[in-house]
């Protein structure tokens, strides 16, 4: 029987679910926490979101769903862009499932006035793997490398008193925490900041530009984690003159509390050179090892030239547990 490729509508859960047991079954042989509880995905998916677009592909036989692509886009930046990503179900590889969701989600982000493509592939540390042979065959360049680091929470809990005596916070300089929802007060410099990712962040090859964040659309987006059940446990660093000098965030699940993910680190380049993104991720951590008691494990990544972004996450105890391949295709 031909083997159907349809987009899905992510608000009929009985579809999502089965699109989400395949990108399960996909994922299931890497380390780490490679993919959403099915709670998270349930909630997160279907939400209403002005900044992002998403578009579900499942590669339907019969009534069996054998293969789950999604596309997803900004509709505030980077209108040129969409990341695309493909999962076979595992005992149907090498049928050309995965070629035709590329195909088809290609034509999607095309129709949508997107001519740069971005993806993923995710391999050993230092090797290789199917993915990245795919990603070739399919005309993707590897754009950037990074690293994906994990951190068990009892290792760090062990390194925390020798690294915070290392990691003092300067001289008029303060860190405050915040679960989720700026203060007031901050807000407008932390939309400065946030300005700056793309441009301070290595992006390598990536064709990724900046944007700006107004304090109206950081306030929605705090509003859909809050919907979503999504914590964003923020340490901010305060300058001498009231400005945001740099930002750190711990992200965890209502759905899943033993496993965190770091989002963006960030320090000011007029700020830098006074350990404050350590001192940033110590209090981030601190919080969410407090806030979770079962927290067990943090993620990370960052891209392998980033050399001191590294060596802090490092002696915080994170671990390379796989290398990942940033793609990009100009259709």
């Amino acid at each position: 029987m031909a083997v159907d490729i349809e987009q899905l509508n992510p608000r009929n859960e009985a579809a999502l679910r089965a699109w989400w047991e395949v990108g399960h079954a996909a994922t299931a042989d890497r380390p780490g926490k490679p993919w959403p509880v099915w709670e998270q995905s349930r909630v997160a998916l279907p939400a209403d979101n002005p900044e992002r677009g998403i578009t579900l592909l499942g590669a339907i036989d019969g009534r069996e769903m054998v293969g789950a692509g999604l596309l997803t886009r900004s509709l505030k930046d980077n209108l040129h862009s969409a990341m695309a990503f493909a999962f076979t179900r595992p005992d149907r590889t090498r049928e050309g499932i995965g070629r035709r969701l590329v195909e088809e989600l290609e034509l999607v982000a095309a129709g949508d006035g997107r001519t740069t493509i971005q993806s993923e592939a995710y391999l050993p540390p230092g090797g290789s793997a199917v993915p990245e042979e795919f990603a070739r065959t399919m005309g993707y360049d590897v754009a950037s490398r990074e690293s994906i680091k994990e951190l068990a929470l009892s290792d760090y809990l062990g390194r925390r008193a020798a690294l915070a005596a290392s990691a003092r916070v300067p001289d008029g300089y303060r860190i405050l925490t915040f679960d989720t929802v700026c203060p007031d007060e901050h807000v407008e410099s932390f939309g400065r900041l946030l300005g700056m990712l793309m441009s301070e962040v290595p992006l390598g090859e990536l064709d990724l530009q900046s944007s700006e964040w107004s304090v109206h659309r950081i306030r929605a987006a705090e509003q859909r984690q809050v919907d979503i059940g999504r914590h964003v446990h923020t340490a901010m660093a305060i300058a001498p003159d009231g400005a945001v000098a740099g930002v750190s965030d711990v992200r965890v699940d209502d759905t899943d509390t033993v496993a965190g993910q770091v989002g963006i680190t960030i320090v000011d380049p007029a700020h830098r050179g006074r350990r404050l993104g350590l001192a940033l991720k110590l209090a981030t951590h601190d919080l969410a090892a407090a806030t979770y008691p079962d927290l067990a494990t943090v993620d990370t990544s960052n891209a392998e030239v980033n050399s001191w972004m590294n060596a802090v996450n490092e002696a915080l105890g994170y671990r390379t547990i796989e290398t990942l391949l940033e793609l990009q295709k100009k259709l």
